[in-house]
């Protein structure tokens, strides 16, 4: 395997290749690096995950999506593995563990990871040897977790019980996640209401803001017009006092000329 050719992949086919774990250096790395992986296919292998190498890189990677780990050799050790990477990793959505015979004690150590992973929806477990107790955790987890999710157990050692149980739980977790789906198109509707009517509040107070802008400008205005009306009046004043105090040039007509006189104004 060619790192960099790897590394550019959003989807890596890598069926019946006859890989071991020691054959996954490159991929591990490619899992912790890559930037846009989204889907691994390791069907039909002889993948134990037991090292560790591999599911500590699917802890700290944030791309990928599908991980399919089908027929290969996983057992308890791998499945403990993952399900430590499982309560860390919250980007991968789908999980495929078909005929890895993980046995109760390994679908025990999934249950717990399950219980606090956020981002899982399904995961396949069918032919992996679980009995009623494996099949009892995971029904539990199912019920702890908040997000919806849904186990495929078909062909293992489930009694018919248990089956009802765990089709109850789906059913209900089935409810819950419609429930949620038409709370978040609510919850959506009504951001959507929110928004608008705060760009309505938003105009409606830059409108404000310009009538009040407006309404200061004409204020400053009348302050002004007043200002020069009462220095015009007080020019006014001014003038007629000026008058009062200045005696008039009275004009009579005499004969055909005319003749003037000083006339004091008295009080």
């Amino acid at each position: 395997m060619n790192y960099q050719d790897l590394i550019k992949k959003e989807i890596l086919w890598l069926d019946d290749k006859e890989l071991y774990d020691e054959d996954m250096g490159v991929l591990v790395k490619v899992v912790q690096e890559s930037e846009v992986l989204e889907g691994l296919l390791l069907c039909s292998n002889h993948i134990t995950l037991a090292d560790g190498a591999f599911t500590s890189a699917l802890a700290q990677n944030h791309t990928l999506r599908t991980l399919n780990l089908y027929n290969n050799k996983i057992g308890v050790e791998g499945a403990k593995c993952l399900a430590a990477a499982l309560k860390v990793n919250s980007s991968l959505q789908q999980l495929h563990l078909g005929g890895n015979h993980i046995g109760d004690k390994g679908a025990q150590f999934l249950a717990d990871s399950l219980v606090v992973n956020k981002g899982l929806s399904k995961i396949w477990l069918n032919r992996n040897r679980i009995g009623d107790n494996g099949a009892h955790r995971l029904a539990n987890a199912l019920a702890c977790n908040y997000v919806p999710k849904q186990i495929a157990l078909e062909e293992n050692h489930i009694s018919c019980d248990m089956k009802k149980t765990i089709k109850s739980i789906h059913t209900f977790m089935a409810k819950r996640k419609r429930e949620t789906r038409r709370n978040e198109i609510v919850i959506a509707r009504k951001d959507k209401e929110i928004r608008i009517k705060d760009e309505e509040l938003a105009s409606k107070s830059e409108e404000l803001t310009s009538k009040s802008e407006q309404i200061a400008s004409l204020e400053a205005a009348i302050r002004l017009l007043k200002q020069q009306q009462q220095q015009c009046n007080t020019r006014k004043e001014k003038r007629v006092v000026a008058c009062l105090d200045t005696p008039d040039l009275v004009s009579e007509k005499v004969g055909d000329g005319n003749k003037r006189r000083r006339v004091s104004r008295s009080p």
